[in-house]
Formats: C-alpha cells, structure tokens, sequence
C-alpha cells in the first residue's frame, strides 16, 4: 500500500465520517418540527413555531432528502456496490467503520420518517385543491407571509366610545382600514366587505393586510375593523361594535365608489365568530353599537371560527385538553362569558352561532383548517349540517392538516386552495 493510497483512504474516510455528521443533522430540524406540530404545545410560543413547520413542511422534507442522500454516502455502499460491480471485493474496514455505517443507517431511518411526516401534509391538501379543481403554484409557495403588502390603507375612526354600559371598556376611538380597488374598470360599483380580525385584544385592524389588498383588487372595497375585544362579562360588545361598522360602511359607501346594498362580512377565528353572530342575529338581539341603520348582510364568511359554545358542542382537540394553553383560555372565556356554562348557560347559547340559523340567516362560506389546536372541525360540520336543514346556502371549505391562522402564510398550500373557492363564493353572493 502505497502513501498516495493510504492518503485516499484516509480522506475517503473522512469524506464519510463528514457525511455521517450531515445525514445525522439533516434529521434533527424535521424531527423537532414534527413534535412541535404532533404534540402538545406547551406555550404560546411552541404553538406558533408549530404553525410556521407545519406551514413550510416542504422545507424540512427537502432537508430529510439531503439527509438520506448523505446517509448513503455515509454508509459507504455507493463505493461498495462500484468495487462489487468492478469485481474487486469491497472492504468493510474496521471497528470505526462499523459504528459509522450504524449510525449512518440511524440516520437514514430518522430522516425516512421525517421525509414521509412532512410530505403528508401537501399531499392531503394537494388532494383537497385537486378536488376543489384549484391548480397548486410552487413558485407561489415562496410568497412569504400575509402580513405586508404594497400599499396603505386609508384610516378613519367609525366609534367613539363612551365607555358606559354593562361590559363596556374604557372610551376610545375605534378605527377602520379602508383597502379600495387599484384599478376600477368603470363598470358597476365594487361591494363592501367586512372583514374582523382574530387574535387578541392588542392586535389591530389590518393583522393580514395582503388578503385586504386581494380582496380589494378583486373587485371589493374592503372595510377592515377594530373592536373592543370581548370585555368582562360583555361578550356581545365587539358583535355591537362590527355591526355599527357594517352600517357605518354602508353610509358612507359613496365616499369611495361603493355599492351600499351588496356586503359581506368575513372574519377569522375570533373575528369569526363575531362576523357569524353579526351576520345572524338582529338589531333587538344584538344592537349596534352606534345609531345606524342597515346592519344586515348578504353573506358571511368565517374562517376557523367556533360555532357552538353550548353544553352539546364538541370536546376541544386532544393537543389542546393536554395543553397549559386550554387553563388560559378557559379563564378568558369565564371572564368575558360572566360565568361558567352551568352559571350562564343562557349566555353561552346566545354566543353559539348554530343557535341563530334560520332560513333567514344569509349564505355562509366555513374555512376550516383540519389541524387545528383550538377546534374540532366536527363544530363547523354540526354548523354546516344546520345551515342545510334550514335551507341557507353555505359551503364548508376543509383543508386537512391545516393549522389554526394558516392564513398568515400568504403563499401556503392552504391560503392557495382558499382563495379561489373564496372569491368564488363572494362573486356568487355579491354580484350586481
């Protein structure tokens, strides 16, 4: 054995072991991925990072890839097999040898399974857009995120509150984001959507200003509120809050070319909620919070919104009862419900959507995601279910293995299979 061969060999090991490295750090960020995603969050944080995996599982799947590549590199079989195939016998080294071809095949499985998890996600969703007929872009899965867009909105104040009245906040001005079309081709004028935000009592209006901007350059003048977020005991106040909005739109529809008797309302999980119960209830059920007239819809959309709060709904997903989430958010439901379901039942059955459907109750579009920490997609099939028997158009969008707010993600698979069934039904519903 010559010098020249013993350097080879020494740097082919090398090359191996440097493989073996990578095969074995490929599989740790889908693996962490795939429990944040799986398992229980145990914060709000954990939860977050879990939507965002969830969301791009395409880039830990391509990790995975490059790590069984390296695994086979590692393992040393490519350069056996051509020593095999040339004739020549291949050698199996020695003890460090041995441990590195079982790590390496360690690898191999861990990233196998985490190339599998995380090509599970797109394909269900690419079956749901299949179904819907809506062609997936990868180029648009590049999009980033929902939260910027090219443009300013214009911002003007629809309520100044007095700060009076059981379950009232303190007195502020309450502001709406007016998104209008870039180009108006001179036809009729555009309808009015609604649209209420989800989150928190500190998120503002606008929380995803690139689906304002489509919505707007689709072909709709869009009225993007803020509201007083569920205050104690007055879980009805931002429902009074978005139906003063709705009628403060219809008002002053002329200022910016819009038609006064075509609105929708839309909303995502709270603001869900809300859009639902300001598009079913009426004026005696719940009042506007301010002195208009004309709070009446011609359609709701609702986004991973809870439709029934009553004894007889649905029990919460298995991540979120093993959560220390749920403790926090069964306190703010006490808090702003004024009591518990055994001591306001009343109330919780006036909050549930699914109580309000008649025939009456304008048609509704239902976007739920199949993932979702927060709610089982059974209560917004039992809303669909209702809305049927009651003869109310409606449609239940499910995209399976979709998170809670995957709308942030612009250009997910999701947000694609989305937005054509969305402006589709709005166009049916809205159209002059």
């Amino acid at each position: 054995m010559t010098p020249r061969s013993i350097g080879r060999g020494r740097a082919a090991t090398a090359g191996r072991w440097t493989a073996t490295v990578l095969a074995a750090t490929a599989a740790l960020p889908g693996t962490g991925a795939a429990a944040l995603v799986l398992l229980p969050p145990p914060s709000w944080t954990a939860w977050q990072l879990g939507l965002l995996a969830l969301e791009f599982s395409l880039v830990f799947a391509a990790l995975a890839a490059l790590g069984l590549l390296s695994s086979l590199v590692a393992s040393g079989r490519v350069r056996r097999r051509a020593k095999a195939r040339a004739g020549g016998r291949p050698s199996t080294g020695g003890a460090g040898a041995v441990w590195r071809r079982r790590l390496a095949a360690a690898a191999a499985a861990a990233n196998g399974a985490v190339l599998v998890a995380a090509l599970v996600p797109p394909a269900a969703i690419w079956s749901t857009a299949r179904a819907e007929g809506v062609p997936l872009g990868p180029g648009a899965y590049t999009a980033g995120l929902a939260t910027g867009t090219d443009r300013e909105p214009e911002t003007r104040v629809y309520l100044r509150t007095g700060g009076s009245g059981v379950g009232a906040s303190a007195p502020e001005e309450l502001e709406v984001d007016v998104w209008e079309p870039r180009d108006r081709d001179g036809g009729a004028p555009p309808p009015i959507v609604v649209n209420v935000h989800g989150g928190a009592d500190d998120l503002p209006q606008s929380l995803l200003p690139r689906w304002d901007t489509w919505l707007a350059d689709s072909g709709h003048v869009v009225f993007d509120v803020d509201y007083r977020y569920f205050p104690d005991g007055g879980w009805s106040v931002p429902v009074s809050d978005v139906k003063c909005a709705i009628g403060w739109a219809r008002e002053h529809a002329e200022e910016y070319g819009a038609a006064p008797e075509r609105v929708a309302v839309t909303g995502q999980s709270a603001g869900g909620l809300i859009a639902l119960l300001a598009g079913y209830t009426s004026a005696e059920e719940i009042p506007p919070s301010c002195d208009v007239r004309g709070i009446g819809v011609d359609a709701v959309v609702a986004w991973y919104s809870v439709a029934d709060g009553t004894a007889d709904a649905p029990g919460v997903p298995w991540r979120l009862r093993h959560s220390p989430i749920r403790e926090e958010l069964d306190e703010d439901t006490v808090r702003m419900m004024g009591g518990t379901p055994d001591e306001v039942p009343g109330e919780y059955a006036m909050i549930s959507p699914i109580t309000h459907v008649s025939s009456d109750t304008p048609p509704t579009l239902l976007v739920m995601s199949g993932h979702d920490l927060f709610l089982d997609v059974e209560d917004n099939r039992r809303l669909a279910a209702r809305l049927g028997a009651a003869g109310v158009e409606h449609r239940l969008l499910e995209i399976p293995w979709a998170e809670h707010m995957f709308d942030l993600n612009w250009g997910g698979l999701a947000s694609q299979v989305t937005r054509p069934v969305l402006e589709d039904f709005l166009t049916e519903h809205l159209s002059a």
